[in-house]
């Protein structure tokens, strides 16, 4: 089905949510059962505020409270967590959060205003030896005031309608202050929250297992009496849906593994599919030849043909779809029309390849040949990689595949150790200030795997998180976009389809576009 008719699937996500809670609701959840479900790989730590995976907040999710959050049954409206109520006062520049009185760590210490303002200190502003993937989201935060012990306000420098979503990210665990104080590095060690389950056990490369907490504060809730997530991909996934061993893979299978189920289990097992906020891209180290080149880069850019490429990859994988920076057919993507006049999107591939190989030749790279990392993750990301090598070498240039574990992939990202790497990035929603974070430069946002300093892109990221004018903004977007794609630092190439495969047993989940959100299973239950 076509992108642009397809998403109307998910303009009208957040009606049909409410259609599908308002039918749940009919049904009283039960208690007890323990969920199983399959994640794709071990966190490297487990602090939420340096994680940049969805493998590890569906890990670490349940064990925390966030201070505002996605609203089960909704998507995208967002309503309080720990917080009862706010206040957003632009003339004043504060947004005033007051929290719900009685709410206990795990620990049975009591959560207070301190406790959010030090778990936010240290993701905008984070210590020596502290990661905070999250600086860039919070780089309006001016000041952060302790009112009293239930109501904590932000100050921030700017107006910016976007940080508001930003608050309600699972990645902004609120961690225990007093335990921050003795060691602000914790949370690597130690899993200790809010949320609706509390951590037993990590048994690396096999399971994590947690359980009930009785005291949680959202009243009946959870309905589980644990969740027990283990460590496997691929097509063992599908078969372990299919034996009964685990529940689902919220991240997703296959089209293949989910009609096999499908064929199998008949209504015993319930689907549910839509685009995805995900895209594969590649990224070149700019700071290493002859990816310094910018025509070199531009040239594998043209190489790509995206159009043709997801017609194929389509009939077997989750890659479905062509598109740039932003989701496709979604509010804030260019057009089509407008997207093939912007360099790598061009309908005519013959074309474009042959100028990718004047643009060769004329720097000096006609016999190029270069390493490609690869993580070898889902088995979708391997295909990719050999996707771009065939790409590429239908212009000459030898591009080899190395694929590797996930430590020294994301290593590679971290420290620039790579000449080509291929990414993957997921959003919360559609949100171009949080989704560009990914295409600015290194030194701005610690999610950019682009080892380049371009000013100009920077800037008109800024212009257009503060522009209120829906026209001027669309104008920016457009305007990075056509120079990103020009300068090929990074490179988006193909979005995804998001197909969830669940055992029919399993309630109160919100299937949506992102593969962070509803990962606490504070609402889930199981009829069995």
């Amino acid at each position: 089905m076509d992108i642009r008719r397809k998403i109307v699937g998910l303009a009208a996500v957040g009606a049909l949510l409410l259609n599908g809670a308002v039918a749940a609701a009919q049904e009283t959840p039960k208690s007890g059962g323990i969920l199983r479900y399959a994640v794709s790989d071990d966190p490297a730590n487990f602090d939420c505020h340096g994680a940049n995976h969805f493998a590890a907040l569906m890990r670490l999710a349940p064990h925390y409270s966030t201070l505002l959050r996605f609203k089960p049954g909704s998507y995208p409206d967002i309503e309080g967590d720990l917080a009862e109520g706010w206040e957003a006062n632009p003339t004043d520049l504060t947004y005033t959060f007051k929290l719900r009185q009685g709410v206990k760590f795990h620990d049975g210490t009591d959560l207070k205003a301190t406790d959010v303002a030090a778990t936010y200190e240290r993701l905008a502003w984070p210590p020596e030896g502290v990661i905070s993937e999250r600086l860039e989201a919070f780089r309006q935060i001016d000041k952060i005031d302790i009112v009293d012990d239930y109501t904590v306000r932000f100050k921030v420098k700017e107006w910016d309608e976007s940080v508001l979503g930003t608050f309600a990210s699972p990645f902004n665990c609120v961690y225990s202050a007093a335990l921050l104080k003795s060691d602000p590095q914790y949370p690597k060690q130690k899993v200790m929250g809010s949320g609706p389950y509390v951590f037993d056990e990590f048994v690396s490369g096999s399971v994590w297992k947690s359980s009930k907490f009785d005291g949680y504060f959202r009243t009946g809730q959870p309905y589980l009496y644990g969740l027990e997530s283990y460590t496997m991909e691929g097509p063992a996934v599908a078969n372990a849906i299919q034996a009964g061993q685990i529940h689902t893979d919220f991240r997703g299978v296959s089209p293949q593994g989910a009609d096999r189920l499908k064929q199998s289990l008949g209504d015993a097992i319930s689907i549910e599919s839509g685009p995805a906020l995900t895209h594969f891209l590649v990224t070149f180290n700019a700071e290493k030849p002859p990816f310094d080149d910018e025509r070199v880069r531009r040239a594998l850019n043209l190489a790509i043909d995206r159009w043709g490429g997801v017609k194929g990859l389509g009939r077997t994988t989750e890659m479905r779809y062509a598109g740039g920076i932003f989701l496709p057919g979604g509010q804030f993507a260019a057009s089509d029309a407008d997207l093939q006049k912007m360099a790598g999107f061009g309908t005519d591939i013959a074309a474009a390849r042959e100028e990718a190989k004047r643009l060769l030749k004329e720097a000096g790279q006609e016999n190029l040949s270069f390493d490609l990392t690869v993580r070898n993750g889902p088995p979708i990301v391997v295909d990719f990689g050999v996707f771009l090598t065939d790409q590429w070498r239908q212009i000459g240039v030898n591009a080899r595949n190395v694929v590797v574990e996930t430590p020294p992939w994301a290593a590679a990202i971290s420290d620039g150790s790579y000449q080509a790497i291929v990414d993957i990035y997921s959003a919360l929603r559609e949100e171009p200030t949080e989704q560009m974070t990914k295409y600015i430069s290194h030194d701005v946002s610690a999610r950019s795997a682009g080892r380049f300093t371009d000013r100009e892109l920077d800037d008109l990221w800024r212009k257009q998180a503060l522009e209120q004018d829906k026209a001027k903004r669309m104008t920016l977007l457009r305007d990075f976009e056509t120079r990103l794609y020009e300068k090929s630092y990074s490179v988006p190439v193909v979005w995804l389809e998001r197909i969830v495969a669940m055992n029919a047993a399993l309630k109160g989940w919100t299937f949506n576009p992102s593969n962070f959100l509803y990962l606490d299973q504070s609402s889930t239950w199981l009829n069995e």
